[in-house]
C-alpha cells in the first residue's frame, strides 16, 4: 500500500479551495475560520506524526524477552472475545484511531465552513458534495475497522477466518494514515455511496424498490449477487432488509403487525412516523450524512449483538458483517509483509512540509 502525506492530493485540492475561497472574502470572520483551518491541519500534521512514532506493527521485535510480530499479535488477538480484545490491540491501532476520527472531523469542519461563508451557488454545491463524500469514506473505515475487530474475535468463527480479519486489522493499523476503506472493503464504500443517493419509500416492506435503487445507483453488482444467492440465509436476508430500510428486525416486525392490523397493503412514511410517534423529520430515509451513517450502522450492530448473546430471533450480524465474512472467505488474505515499511523510508518531515507548503494560499503496546 503506498505511503500518503497527511491529506492526500484530492484531499490537499479540496482544502485549498477552502482557504482560497475564504482569503477571497477578506472578511473578519472568513480570515478567523482561515486561521482555525490551518491550525487544525497542523495538529493532524503532528498526530500524524505521534502514530507513525509508535513502534510497528508488521516489524518483529522483542519486548521483556517476548518475541512480537504478527502472528504473535494474531494469536492474541483470536484468544479474545468482544468483551476483552480492547486489551490486547497494540497502541499504535489505538492511537491511529484517534488520527482517523480527528480526519474525519476536519472534513466535517471544512463542510461546515463552507456551508456557512461560501455564496449559495453551484460551485459550492459541487465542493459540498465532495467534501461530504470524504466524510462518508472516513466514517466508514472506522466501522469497516468494527466489523474486522467484531469478526477477529468472534470465538464461534472458525480460527482462519478470524485470522484473516486480524491480518486486514494489522495492514489498517500499521499504514493507518495512508489508507481507505476502498483499500480493504471496497464494496463497503459502493453500498454506503448508494445509500446516500436513495430515499427509502417503504411500500410493502418487501425492500425490492429500495435494493433497485441502491443498482441504480452504482452500488457493485457483487454486493446484490451475494444477497440474492440461492444459499441466502433467513438471518441474511432479514439483515439485508435491516439495510436497505435503515431499521431493526424489531422494528420492521412492528411495521408489518401494523399493516395486518390495519389492512394495510403498502407503508408511507406518515404512517413510520405514526407507529413510532416520531415526526417524520426523524425518520432515517436517508444517510448521506455522518451522523445517520453512525446511527443507523450503530443500532443495527447492537441489536444484532443482543439478539446473538439471548438467541433471539433476527439477524445475529449486520448486513455488512455477513458480507465481510464473505469477502473473507473468497480472498486469499496474507500477513501485512514486513517489505511494505520500506516505503516508509521517505522522509517524514519533508511530506509534512510538502503538505503545508501547498496548503498555504497480551496486550502489544
Amino acid at each position: 500500500m503506498p505511503q500518503r502525506q497527511v491529506l492526500d492530493p484530492e484531499e490537499i485540492r479540496l482544502a485549498s479551495r477552502v482557504l482560497g475561497g475564504l482569503d477571497e472574502l477578506k472578511t473578519e470572520a472568513a480570515d478567523a475560520s482561515a486561521r482555525h483551518l490551518k491550525e487544525v491541519i497542523d495538529q493532524l500534521v503532528r498526530l500524524r506524526q505521534i502514530v507513525a512514532a509508535y513502534p510497528s506493527i508488521v516489524h518483529p521485535h522483542s519486548v521483556a524477552g517476548e518475541h512480537r510480530d504478527v502472528y504473535t499479535l494474531t494469536d492474541a488477538i483470536c484468544r479474545s472475545n468482544p468483551f476483552t480484545v480492547e486489551a490486547y490491540m497494540p497502541t499504535r491501532a489505538s492511537v491511529g484511531r484517534a488520527y482517523v476520527v480527528a480526519k474525519f472531523n476536519f472534513f466535517r469542519l471544512l463542510h461546515r465552513i463552507v456551508l456557512h461563508h461560501m455564496p449559495d451557488d453551484q460551485a459550492r454545491l459541487e465542493l459540498l458534495d465532495e467534501l461530504m463524500h470524504f466524510v462518508r469514506e472516513s466514517v466508514l473505515l472506522i466501522i469497516t475497522e468494527d466489523i474486522l475487530v467484531s469478526i477477529a474475535s468472534n470465538l464461534n468463527e472458525h480460527l482462519d477466518l478470524r485470522r484473516k480479519a486480524v491480518y486486514l486489522l494489522a495492514d489498517m493499523w500499521e499504514h493507518r494514515t495512508a489508507c481507505s476503506v476502498k483499500d480493504f472493503f471496497p464494496l463497503m464504500d459502493s453500498i454506503w455511496e448508494a445509500k446516500s443517493r436513495i430515499r427509502i419509500t417503504y411500500g410493502t416492506l418487501s425492500g425490492t424498490t429500495e435494493i433497485l435503487s441502491l443498482m441504480r445507483e452504482g452500488c457493485d453488482t457483487a454486493v446484490i449477487d451475494y444477497f440474492t444467492r440461492d444459499q441466502i440465509s433467513e438471518d441474511e436476508r432479514r439483515a439485508l432488509m435491516e439495510l436497505v430500510f435503515n431499521s431493526t428486525f424489531e422494528e420492521l416486525e412492528t411495521m408489518r403487525r401494523y399493516m395486518k392490523h390495519h389492512k394495510k397493503q403498502v407503508l408511507g412514511s406518515s404512517d413510520v412516523a405514526r407507529i413510532f410517534n416520531v415526526p417524520v423529520s426523524r425518520l432515517h430515509q436517508t444517510t448521506s450524512d455522518a451522523k445517520a451513517m453512525f446511527y443507523t450502522f450503530r443500532e443495527r450492530q447492537v441489536t444484532s449483538y443482543h439478539r446473538a448473546i439471548y438467541d433471539l430471533p433476527g439477524p445475529k450480524k449486520t448486513a455488512e458483517e455477513y458480507l465481510m465474512i464473505y469477502y473473507l472467505e473468497q480472498n486469499d488474505i496474507q500477513a501485512p509483509s514486513t517489505h511494505l515499511q520500506e516505503m516508509d523510508l521517505e522522509c517524514e518531515e519533508c511530506r509534512e512540509r510538502s503538505a503545508r507548503i501547498r496548503l498555504k494560499g497480551e496486550p502489544h503496546t
